[in-house]
């Protein structure tokens, strides 16, 4: 018969079963709390995305001395910018995205270029914006989630609004 000091720590079968089936009932509970975070994660980030290509068709406008359009097109969720239409901009510095496959546009500015692409913002070249641009553009993920960029109050800008 073994005495104490011969005897080896080690854990039972039972024991390790009871911790596996703890850990898989804590990942089955966290699961979609987790997969709810990463859509909102996604969201966001093309929000931001947009707010950047905002910004920067302010920019250039400022820099090019021109007015500078972000445009939509909805139906290969795309958008970018580029010179307004009748201005010859740097061609180098238009820039068009895709949205992330599992994010839409969630609605459609008015305004039509005649090239497929939906007018969402024009900037004037001393930066400010026009009157022709929308009050919003709306992105929506697939599981539902929506997130809008928004004109700020004062009518400069626009912002992300949940």
């Amino acid at each position: 018969m073994p005495t104490s000091g011969n005897r080896k720590n080690a854990f039972t079968l039972i024991e390790l079963v009871l911790v596996l089936a703890l850990l898989a009932t804590i990942l089955a509970v966290s699961a979609p709390s987790l997969s709810r975070s990463f859509h909102g994660r996604n969201l966001d980030g093309q929000a931001a995305l947009v707010l950047a290509a905002i910004e920067y068709a302010r920019s250039e406008a400022i820099s090019q001395g021109i007015p500078m359009t972000v445009w939509i097109d909805t139906n290969t969720e795309t958008f970018g910018v580029q010179a307004s239409s009748g201005y010859d901009g740097i061609a180098a510095r238009e820039k068009a995205w895709t949205l992330h496959p599992e994010v839409r546009f969630d609605s459609t500015p008015i305004n039509n270029d005649g090239n497929g692409h939906s007018l969402a913002a024009t900037f004037q070249p001393e930066g400010t914006l026009d009157a022709t641009s929308v009050d919003e553009i709306r992105l929506a993920h697939k599981s539902g989630e929506r997130i809008t960029v928004a004109q700020t109050d004062d009518g400069d800008g626009y912002e992300i609004v949940k």
